[in-house]
């Protein structure tokens, strides 16, 4: 996988004019894997999921007991 580049190295569309004139270069890209979520991540988000379904559930309800 790569990207096309116009002479001052932005990415570009493969239907650019530049692509179809030639003026652009193709560099290779590395393809790394996405890093994987260590627990730490996971357990933040999880958090932040569960938050917001409770900030949700006390506007649904009109609560306003913070307790």
């Amino acid at each position: 996988m790569g990207l096309f580049t116009d002479d001052k190295g932005r990415p570009e569309l493969v239907v650019h004019p530049d692509i179809k004139l030639g003026r652009a270069t193709f560099r290779p890209v590395d393809d790394e894997p996405e890093p994987e979520e260590t627990p730490k991540q996971r357990a933040r988000r999880e958090l932040k999921l569960r938050l917001g379904a409770e900030l949700r559930a006390k506007k649904e309800t009109g609560d306003t007991n913070p307790e």
